[in-house]
């Protein structure tokens, strides 16, 4: 596929952190595992491979094609096609192949650090679209996550509780429902990155903090007050045409157990919202996938 039918998601973002800091933060397993994957391995060199992993359905390995310590980092998959909702390439003829390239960049600014995000290479076509929306939502969450870890867990053990669900609905209508008085209720005014929020969950939990990320039907997280700055999201995505819902919350250093209870009483209210939704986390291993669903 050419240059020109193919499209990008780009990003900027800046951090207190030294480029070294993030650096670090974004190539050396243990890092990535305190703020992104739940398993990472790397061999750090041109050529060499990095493997993000969320257990269960994704799994995304990629070859690095730049490597410049401090300032560079490009991954490349080769002649990938979109993915379905449990990390599985979709068959050949509903779209077509693409190379799909990751180019993170770091430049001192500001006494921090401006990373930019150029993730290329998306084909045209429904499967495609909802492919880049998923990257959109996805790094979205992901980058404010990293910059959130850097500013307050530096070098701190992450604990995380996810359900993902997939569902025949529309995204529109699974948001409504995920966040409506039955599930996951948001309370904003305005929705905004910044501002502050409040979550009074159908588990009987209670969260409240500052938005990280507001994406009205797709992506809202935020910090969490009583669980030392922790992460509470709530996410709906599309991949190949259907939807999938998932209910996030990280602690670093303490809440673990905390944590770890929520997952049991989230999944139960899901599934309660979705009847006879397939439960993505419990799908089997899978050749790479995308970020959308992470």
């Amino acid at each position: 596929m050419s240059e020109e039918a193919t499209r990008s998601f780009q990003f900027e973002l800046d951090f207190d952190a030294s480029p070294d800091e993030v650096w670090r933060a974004l190539t050396e397993p243990r890092e990535l595992e305190r703020w992104f994957p739940f398993e990472a391995r790397v061999e750090p060199r041109p050529g060499g491979e990095v493997l993000w992993s969320w257990g269960g359905a994704w799994t995304w390995l990629t070859r690095i094609d730049g490597w410049e310590p401090g300032r560079r980092l490009r991954l490349v998959q080769q002649a990938e096609r979109p993915f379905d909702l449990e990390g599985r390439p979709l068959a050949e003829g509903r779209a077509a192949p693409a190379t799909i390239a990751m180019e993170f960049t770091l430049e001192s600014h500001a006494g921090g650090t401006r990373l930019r995000l150029v993730h290329s290479g998306f084909g045209r076509g429904a499967a495609w679209d909802d492919e880049l929306d998923g990257i959109t939502t996805g790094w979205n969450f992901e980058l404010r996550g990293l910059r959130h870890y850097l500013a307050r867990h530096r070098g701190r053990e992450r604990t995380v509780a996810w359900v993902a669900i997939s569902t025949p609905l529309a995204r529109a209508e699974a948001w409504a429902r995920l966040t409506g008085p039955q599930g996951f209720p948001l309370a904003a005014d305005p929705l905004a990155e910044g501002r502050p929020y409040s979550v009074a969950a159908a588990t009987g939990d209670r969260f409240r903090g500052r938005l990280l990320v507001a994406m009205p039907e797709g992506e809202v997280a935020g910090t969490v007050e009583d669980l030392d700055d922790g992460i509470f999201r709530v996410h709906a995505w599309r991949a190949a045409g259907e939807t999938g819902v998932g209910v996030f919350l990280a602690s670093w250093g303490g809440g673990a157990e905390r944590v770890r209870a929520f997952e049991a009483r989230a999944r139960t209210v899901v599934l309660r919202l979705f009847p006879g939704s397939p439960d993505l986390r419990a799908a089997p291993a899978s050749p790479p996938s995308p970020a959308g669903g992470a």
